[in-house]
């Protein structure tokens, strides 16, 4: 089992940043890149049991954190504004405003996600751990995001 060196929390850490606010999933690519440059980079993804997962989980689990930290801070005007819209909305019993509306959207998106995430959870790791799984992935996002554009210019 190697340990993640300076450089490579570098560089997964420069690829979270980059890839994390663009529809092309900075979990897969953290998956893919160390999978492609192969070798010590390889055994970061694939080291450790299905069961405990491993140290390169929790430092992407970490990553993913810090950037959702920095969101929070970058947005917090928008952030209380949508809070205080679900909390109007909540003593009033009325969606009047769309920061009402995207508050309750983003809630009624969250419970599916979050259910299945944690009936889910083991399969899910030890699934998209593999680079195949996560290039599989990614490629099934890819066309769901861009077939709709196809589409509309077919007609």
């Amino acid at each position: 089992m190697s340990a993640l060196t300076y450089t490579q929390a570098i560089v997964i850490g420069a690829l979270q940043g980059v890839t994390e606010l663009f529809p092309v999933s900075s979990l897969g690519h953290s998956v893919l890149v160390p999978a492609w440059i192969g070798g010590s980079w390889q055994q970061l993804v694939t080291q450790g049991d299905s069961d405990s997962g491993t140290p390169y989980l929790a430092f992407v689990v970490g990553l993913h954190v810090a950037t959702a930290l920095a969101l929070l801070v970058f947005y917090w005007r928008d952030w209380v504004g949508i809070i205080g819209g679900l909390i109007t909305s909540v003593r009033t019993r009325k969606v009047e405003t769309s920061t009402q509306r995207l508050g309750w959207l983003i809630v009624v998106a969250t419970i599916p996600v979050g259910l299945l995430g944690l009936l889910l959870e083991h399969s899910l790791r030890t699934l998209f751990a593999k680079p195949g799984a996560a290039a599989v992935f990614l490629l099934l996002n890819g066309l769901l995001l861009a077939g709709p554009r196809f589409y509309a210019g077919s007609r």
